[in-house]
């Protein structure tokens, strides 16, 4: 499963009793979990904001997540997502979105988020 910023986040703010992180946590109970590293950046950011110690939530992500390296194939790819999302009328769906769910499609895995940006991809699992 891979895992969109916006599910990571939460279980870095969620306890273990919220009604979100339990959906969460029941999509990801036994599946190999993957990243962008791209996303790397957006955690580090959100964290630097949120935490007191970003560099520490960094690292116990990458010991359970796998963390799929940007090339060529996904960058071109993410654009030509971008644009199909925008002509659908999402106007805020961003590049980085699109690098995550172009990720994602990348290695045949299924996008988890709570953005309602990719509402109109077929293979994202929006968690509400």
């Amino acid at each position: 499963m891979f895992l969109d910023t916006s599910v990571i986040v939460e279980l870095m703010r969620g306890g273990k009793d919220c009604p979100r992180t339990e959906k969460i946590l029941g999509y990801i109970e036994n599946e190999l979990l993957f990243i962008s590293v791209i996303q790397l950046g957006e955690i580090n950011d959100w964290g630097i904001a949120n935490c007191s110690d970003a560099a520490t939530r960094i690292s116990q992500l990458k010991d359970i997540v796998h963390i799929i390296p940007m090339n060529e194939e996904i960058s071109i790819e993410a654009s030509a997502i971008k644009h199909q999302m925008r002509k659908k009328n999402i106007a805020k769906f961003s590049l980085i979105d699109g690098l995550i769910l172009a990720s994602a499609r990348y290695i045949g895995q299924k996008l988890l988020t709570l953005d309602t940006d990719f509402r109109k991809a077929k293979d994202v699992i929006i968690i509400k």
